[in-house]
Parts: C-alpha cells; sequence; structure tokens
C-alpha cells in the first residue's frame, strides 16, 4: 500500500503548469510554514484558491507556488503527478556573483525540473508532529525506491537549494534534518525508528549571555531576522510595544539576538537591529540597571488585539489602526499583505491584497474564502495568536 494518495489538482497555469519534468535526482523537502493547516487544506489552496486570486490579478502581482505531496499527521497526499514539475525550488532568495544562488549542483539551472518536492505539514505551535515525520519518512522511503535514490546524499532540504529558511525547523536544527535521512534509509532497509519529540525548533544561535527584557519602538514594527543583515530571510515581525528578552554581549555591527515568546508559548529566535529595541542604558551597562523604560507597555493578550466588525475591500478604501491591527496578526502567521513591501504591507488600508490575505488566510482553515475579515475570520486569528 503506497504512503501517499494520489488526488491531482487540475491544471492550471500557476501551480499544476502540466509540464513534464527532466527525471527526478532528487527529494526536497518543505515545511508549509501554515501552523495547524493539514494536508487537506494545501490541496485546496493549490487546487482552487491561489488560482482564482491569480485570475483577479496582474501577472506582476500574480504567484506561482506548489509542491507534489502534502504530508500530516493522517494522511499524505499527491496533487500534482511525479513526472510532472510542480514550482517549489526555484526561488530567488540570495545573488551570487550576479546570479541566483543554487546551492544543489545536480538540480541547476531549475530544481523544479529535477526534482520532487514534499512539504510537511506544522502543528500549532509550529512543530513537526512526530506521526507528520514518520509519514513523511515512509513517504520518502516509497520515493526513493522508486526513483532509484539514496535517501543520504538524495534528500535535500529547499534550503540547500536557494538559501530560504525551508524547512524552518530544520534549518535551525539540521542535525534533526540528518536523523531524518538516516530514518529513511532505515525504513527502506526495513527497519523503523521511533521519531523523537523537538520541544523547540526555532532559530538556535551560538551567542552566549544573560538574557534581559527589552521592549520594541520600532513605529511599524521590526523584523526578526535569521542573521545580522537586513538582507537575511524574516523570521516574523514584532508590532511595536512587543517585549523581547535581548542577549547581552550579542550586539555585532548594530546586530543584536533576542528571544520571542508569544502568547502561544512559541519561542522564537533571531536577529534584530537594537536601535528599534528600548532601554539602551541596560544594553550600556550590561543590564546591571532597570530604568522605567525596561517595562512592558503591552500584555500578551493587547499585542495582537483585534477589532470587531466586518471589514473588506471599500471604495474609498477603508484605513485606520483597526486595517491595521487586522494586516500585523495575519503578519505574523506569515499571512503577509504585501511580502516584497516595505513592512510587508502593513499600511492600514483594507486593499485587495490585503483582502487576498484574509482569503489565503481562510482556505487555509476551512473559513468561506471572500477576503472579508468577520468574526469568524478574527475568532480563528485569536485562536492562533493566543
Amino acid at each position: 500500500m503506497s504512503a501517499f494518495k494520489n488526488q491531482y489538482i487540475n491544471t492550471n497555469e500557476w501551480t499544476r503548469p502540466g509540464i513534464k519534468n527532466n527525471g527526478v535526482r532528487k527529494l526536497v523537502v518543505h515545511y508549509t510554514a501554515n501552523p495547524g493547516a493539514p494536508a487537506a487544506n494545501h490541496y485546496r489552496y493549490f487546487g482552487e484558491t491561489l488560482p482564482a486570486q491569480n485570475r483577479k490579478l496582474s501577472k506582476k502581482q500574480q504567484t506561482y507556488a506548489s509542491a507534489h505531496i502534502f504530508v500530516d499527521r493522517t494522511e499524505a497526499i499527491c496533487i500534482i503527478p511525479l513526472n510532472e514539475v510542480a514550482y517549489h525550488a526555484n526561488d530567488v532568495q540570495q545573488i551570487v556573483n550576479g546570479k541566483p544562488y543554487r546551492g544543489v549542483a545536480a538540480l541547476k539551472p531549475n530544481a523544479n525540473f529535477l526534482s520532487v518536492g514534499v512539504e510537511l505539514c506544522i502543528e500549532k505551535n509550529g512543530t513537526f508532529d512526530p506521526d507528520t515525520v514518520a509519514r513523511a519518512e515512509q513517504v520518502c522511503a516509497e520515493l526513493c525506491k522508486m526513483f532509484k535514490l539514496d535517501p543520504i546524499n538524495d534528500i535535500v532540504r529547499h534550503y540547500d537549494i536557494t538559501h530560504k529558511i525551508c524547512p524552518a525547523p530544520w534549518v535551525s536544527r539540521s542535525q534533526g534534518f540528518t536523523d531524518f535521512k538516516a530514518r529513511v534509509k532505515k525504513r527502506m532497509a526495513g527497519t523503523v525508528v521511533t521519531v523523537p519529540v523537538v520541544s523547540n525548533p526555532n532559530v538556535t544561535h551560538t551567542d552566549t549571555g544573560r538574557f534581559i527584557k527589552n521592549t520594541v519602538v520600532a513605529k511599524d514594527g521590526l523584523v526578526l531576522r535569521t542573521q545580522r543583515s537586513a538582507a537575511s530571510s524574516m523570521v516574523l515581525t514584532l508590532p511595536n510595544g512587543t517585549i523581547v528578552k535581548y542577549q547581552l554581549g550579542s550586539t555585532v555591527n548594530g546586530w543584536g539576538y533576542v528571544e520571542y515568546t508569544n502568547s502561544k508559548g512559541q519561542t522564537f529566535h533571531g536577529y534584530v537591529n537594537v536601535s528599534y529595541i528600548k532601554s539602551d542604558n541596560e544594553l550600556k551597562s550590561g543590564g546591571q540597571k532597570k530604568t522605567a523604560s525596561s517595562k512592558p507597555k503591552t500584555t500578551e493578550k493587547s499585542k495582537f488585539s483585534l477589532p470587531a466588525g466586518i471589514f473588506k475591500v471599500t471604495s474609498p478604501l477603508t484605513r485606520g489602526e483597526s486595517v491595521k491591527q487586522i494586516q500585523t496578526a495575519l503578519a505574523a502567521l506569515h499571512y503577509y499583505p504585501d511580502k516584497s513591501a516595505k513592512n510587508f504591507g502593513i499600511d492600514g488600508a483594507y486593499g485587495l491584497k490585503t483582502a487576498n490575505a484574509v482569503k489565503r488566510f481562510q482556505s487555509m482553515y476551512g473559513l468561506p474564502q471572500d477576503g472579508i475579515y468577520g468574526p469568524k475570520t478574527k475568532a480563528k486569528l485569536e485562536s492562533l495568536l493566543k
């Protein structure tokens, strides 16, 4: 019995172009970055929601994305035939010598034509459930046998190809990915190894030092990044007033290491521009002084306060702090109004891009996909941000 079921989406320009690939040299492992959304939700999103959204947008605004197989705790769904191209691993994250970074030589120049993409769904707390990992092992073992691949050398991360932080739990903790490949190899030989539970898969680092509390004071929010560079990948956006823990002695060239725990108990690590966190005295004195500026301005609950009522695209556009609250909450869950824009499109205007972000969110959680923020969308956002 196969570890996955075939449930193909219809051919379309943006998610299943119907182009035959050039064979399968590698398996590329991804994560969905949609906390709590199962495989079936992604089947609907790439089969219906994304194509429908793209039809309403200009060519420049359209999104091309997909993968072959989506895996969750209870099932694995293959949405694109394995002999066809999926848009999963040809993004541009870094330019080297004037060309997009491509770290896997066997997949040059375009990994989409030479690989199968396997996406692991994540839980609400941002982790991989052990059952999801075990099912992904079964899927990859079957695919390795099918395409005569060696799991140790021929299963790669999206990160290995383009330097996108994906799958994030196994970029921050590469040993988890190494162990995953080893278990796939053992499964191919008939041995099953129990998947260990990893409580904190977020970004790790090697700095040492005591943590002190600080408050974000960037008016439009502060980006937490994976490296000490504005060009590095984003972990998430920290709204003004967010309480973070700064690690003493970690600042280099203005970038300091911080830890942030949201109201759901999820802990994120990364680097921020320290000029946008409060308590300069503490930073300079090594954290010995306690000043009024270090006190939290808000509580966890108020960080993602959401407005009541109905918000939709109107003429003229609805604008204001309430819209910005909606946009900030969406961005915190990686549903950006405009990922390429300054501050990811958090501009306080409820336009088409914000409506599309709401629609993407709705599609992942089984809500009516109308792009209108209302009580049900509000309730789901709040449940994920608690």
